[in-house]
């Protein structure tokens, strides 16, 4: 799936706009404004723009799942039946339309497909299982079960400077090695 925002060009200015709302999204516009020396309608002109080429693709609250008793998390590793590709479809409409899975990646190597869970109890990532063993598409599947988060930075959330590439770099061509 090709992401919408392929080949956006962002100015220093929406660079550093970019940087702002990641520390703070409910930040004012009028302190944005302030502090990239913007008018307060430049810097809301700016944010609807980002908005409309997807650069920013939403707002929302970083609710902790455990504080909603979702403590069960895991990774479903699939394998599709090659002889079946047609049902592909109905194992990825299974998969999105589920409220336990939180991202669904097509990868490479020997597994199609890696979905993220998040659940309150273990038979639940059994049901979502055998839902999709319904569909006689998979080969296979292999669960990881999360028995610790080392490191979850979830979103992008604050990003530091170095992620965002500038222009000017964006724009010339590679050096050869030698």
């Amino acid at each position: 799936m090709a992401d919408s925002t392929d080949g956006v060009r962002l100015d220093r200015t929406d660079r550093a706009l970019l940087l702002g709302l990641s520390r703070d999204g409910r930040r004012p516009a009028a302190d944005l404004a302030k502090e990239l020396g913007l008018s307060r309608q430049a810097v809301t002109e700016r944010i609807r723009e980002l908005e409309r080429r997807g650069v920013i693709r939403g707002y929302r609250a970083d609710v902790d799942p455990m504080a909603l008793g979702l403590g069960v998390r895991a990774q479903l590793r699939i394998t599709l039946d090659g002889k079946a590709p047609q049902k592909e479809k109905d194992v990825l409409r299974r998969l999105t339309s589920s409220p336990l899975v939180r991202s669904v990646y097509r990868v490479s190597g020997e597994d199609c497909f890696v979905a993220e869970v998040i659940c309150r109890r273990i038979e639940d990532v059994n049901a979502l299982l055998l839902d999709l063993q319904a569909t006689r598409a998979l080969q296979s599947s292999r669960t990881a079960f999360v028995l610790e988060t080392v490191l979850d930075k979830g979103t992008l959330g604050p990003l530091p400077p170095a992620l965002l590439v500038d222009e000017a770099a964006q724009a010339r061509p590679a050096r050869p090695r030698g």
